[in-house]
């Protein structure tokens, strides 16, 4: 009788154990895959923050003009271009892409026609989660 007390309490002992390495363990995962998704976002907003620094530079170089500042952020101008705004579309590797495989888009719109300071309102979003990463506003001045 005392020989069956011990074994089931060497037993007891033994699934405890496992207990707690089996929470420890999901602790441990849980904590990698939020370690995971963060490194992914901040990628994401870093990479962001370098096209909208793009776009913003290229729109005070070219002084708001929306299609050679299309031009240079796409490669070409199939993207949606109007004259006060355009749209460029990226890949999940943050290469300049159609609509349909987008991850993210950059959105430029110019304002301020009339006064002798071009406005620029930019924005670059994600598709997939439909959060807006970076936004930002610049000026130019208008060539005479």
């Amino acid at each position: 009788m005392i020989n069956n007390s011990k074994s089931t309490l060497f037993l007891m002992e033994q699934v405890v154990v496992i207990a707690i390495f089996a929470i420890c363990a999901a602790v441990c995962v849980k904590i990698l895959v939020i370690s995971y998704i963060m490194t992914v976002d901040g990628a994401d907003t870093k990479n962001a923050l370098i096209i909208a620094q793009n776009a913003a530079e290229s729109h005070k170089a070219f002084k708001g003009d929306t299609r050679k500042i299309l031009e240079i952020l796409s490669g070409s101008t199939d993207s949606y271009y109007n004259e006060n705004a355009i749209l460029v579309y990226f890949d999940a590797n943050w290469q300049p892409s159609d609509d349909i495989g987008a991850s993210f888009v950059l959105h430029l719109i110019t304002y301020g026609e009339s006064s002798p300071v071009i406005f620029a309102d930019i924005t670059v979003t994600s598709l997939i989660t439909d959060a807006e990463l970076i936004s930002l506003r610049t000026a130019a001045r208008r060539s005479l």
